[in-house]
C-alpha cells in the first residue's frame, strides 16, 4: 500500500506500507510523517482522513489528540470529497500512461516515487482550493 499526504504547496514523503495496515501501524505512520509536519508548520492545520476503522478507532484518535492535531470531521460514504483521492487519480494516470506494466513491485515503487516528485505546488494548491466547492456540493446534495 502507498500512503501520502499534502497541504497547499507541500507534499509529505511518500510511504510504502509493506504489511497489513492496522491501527498500530497507522499510528506509527502518523508518528513519522504527520506529527513532524504539524510541528514544523508556522500556521495551524487540520488533519483530514476518511472514516476507515483504523483512522477513527479509539487508539488512533487518542494519539492524534495527545499530539494536539485537530481532525476534520468527515461525513460517512464520501470519498469524492477527499482531495487525496484525486491526487491518487493523477498519479495513476501518469504511472500507467500508455498502458505501462511493471515487472516488479520495486519498479512500480520507483515509478510512483518519480511521479510523486513531479506533482507541482500548483496542482496541490488547486486540490486544496477545490475543497470548499466539494463541501458545498455535498451539503447541497444532502438538502435535495
Amino acid at each position: 500500500m502507498t500512503w501520502g499526504g499534502f497541504c497547499t504547496g507541500k507534499k509529505l514523503d511518500l510511504q510504502f506500507i509493506t504489511t497489513r495496515e492496522t491501527s498500530s501501524s497507522y499510528i506509527q505512520t502518523l508518528q513519522t510523517t504527520i506529527v513532524p509536519f504539524f510541528r514544523n508548520r508556522l500556521r495551524s492545520h487540520v488533519f483530514q482522513q476518511d472514516n476507515a476503522s483504523i483512522h477513527t478507532n479509539r487508539a488512533t484518535m487518542a494519539f492524534l489528540t495527545s499530539q494536539r492535531i485537530k481532525v476534520l470531521e468527515w461525513p460517512a460514504c464520501s470519498p469524492d470529497l477527499n482531495p487525496i483521492k484525486n491526487l491518487w487519480g493523477i498519479m495513476a494516470r501518469r504511472v500507467y500512461k500508455n498502458c505501462t506494466q511493471y515487472i516488479s513491485i520495486q519498479d512500480l515503487k520507483v515509478a510512483l516515487q518519480a511521479e510523486w516528485n513531479k506533482i507541482t505546488d500548483a496542482e496541490l494548491k488547486n486540490l486544496v482550493a477545490s475543497m470548499s466547492n466539494r463541501m458545498f456540493e455535498s451539503e447541497l446534495n444532502k438538502a435535495l
